[in-house]
């Protein structure tokens, strides 16, 4: 039931961001165009949750819905709509100074490829020794990056080549 209750927090959790960053971004980069961004917040929940198990079997753990992975998602929630911003922001940019759509998206993701990554690493790099402690508190803690690393590279995904794709064919 706890668990029931807190997976329900999450979808609120997740549907409020993305009505939230939707809103803000509508004043900044238009509807279409934030929606482009909200797009990516479910989308890289989804595939988190389907690359959890996967990874974790990898890695000889049994991954479930567990405080500690919700606790995770609900924290990488708030991290991962930065990448989806910056590269709808770019193609923007690059399309209000005249480039085509499809130049635009190539040139924009080109240009800030390497500094998403970076950032994403940054702050996994930033959660990594949680996951080495050793003994008990160990195997309590190694969710934690496990599932951040999860959510950060599925938002790394989604918004270098999910948005990237959805902006060279439909941003105005």
């Amino acid at each position: 039931e706890k668990i029931k209750a807190q997976v329900g927090e999450l979808e609120n959790s997740i549907i409020l961001g993305v009505l939230l960053v939707v809103g803000v971004l509508m004043f900044f980069l238009g509807a279409r165009n934030a929606a482009f961004v909200g797009i990516a917040i479910p989308l890289s929940m989804l595939m988190s949750f389907l690359l959890l198990p996967t990874i974790g079997g990898f890695l000889g753990m049994n991954v479930t819905l567990n405080t500690m992975v919700l606790f995770a998602s609900v924290m990488g929630l708030g991290m991962l709509v930065d990448n989806g911003i910056v590269v709808v922001e770019n193609v923007y940019r690059l399309m209000d100074q005249g480039y085509s759509r499809i130049d635009a998206a190539k040139q924009g993701v080109a240009e800030i490829a390497w500094p998403i990554i970076a950032s994403t690493a940054t702050t996994l790099a930033a959660f990594l020794p949680l996951g080495l402690w050793p003994g008990t508190i160990g195997k309590f803690m190694i969710y934690l990056p496990l599932t951040l690393s999860t959510v950060l590279g599925s938002s790394l995904f989604v918004a270098l080549v999910i948005n990237s794709m959805l902006t060279s064919r439909f941003m105005e």
